[in-house]
């Protein structure tokens, strides 16, 4: 029995370690399509392509990485983090991990009149106004999709990210 016991503790441990490990890099992949299959209007189609991270997550590192010397049509893609509502300018998505979903509310707020595409990871967050929201489905990184929270900013979804969700309401 304790042998199972410590089998199972390292089947957990292991599990967990990879999963943070591959989540944050499946998660900016995704990121990288929706920068290719969304639309934003005329005035975010010149200067950097900004995407932005709320707070502190793991993401940052990897969407940095994979993002350095790519493009969105003719527009640089930049990464930048916010750590407050307040802090955030013009982005064209605006990632927002587990933890600050809280403070999509506030978020909102500060985005009035900016087309930002708001991308989160927790449950409910389509209904607190995110657009995209990363789910873990049968140990698999999906998202769903709330076409109307992006509409609302002025950003138009293609039809091939609404079928590509998990949920696409």
């Amino acid at each position: 029995m304790k042998r199972f016991f410590i089998t199972l503790c390292a089947v957990f441990i292991f599990t967990t370690a990879y999963l943070q490990n591959t989540i944050p890099k499946a998660q900016t992949l995704f990121i990288h399509d929706f920068t290719l299959l969304t639309e934003w209007p005329e005035s975010y189609r010149s200067g950097p392509f900004v995407i932005g991270v709320f707070g502190d997550s793991e993401i940052l590192g990897e969407l940095e990485s994979y993002m350095e010397g790519r493009k969105v049509g003719s527009q640089n893609i930049r990464v930048v983090q916010f750590n407050s509502a307040e802090e955030i300018s013009k982005c064209h998505i605006l990632f927002i991990p587990f933890s600050m979903t809280r403070m999509i509310p506030e978020i909102r707020k500060h985005l009035d009149g900016k087309s930002t595409l708001l991308v989160t990871e927790r449950s409910g967050a389509l209904e607190a106004g995110s657009a995209i929201n990363f789910v873990i489905i049968c140990e698999k990184m999906k998202f769903e999709v709330k076409s109307e929270n992006a509409y609302k900013y002025g950003i138009s979804l293609s039809s091939e990210l609404r079928e590509m969700a998990a949920i696409a309401m």
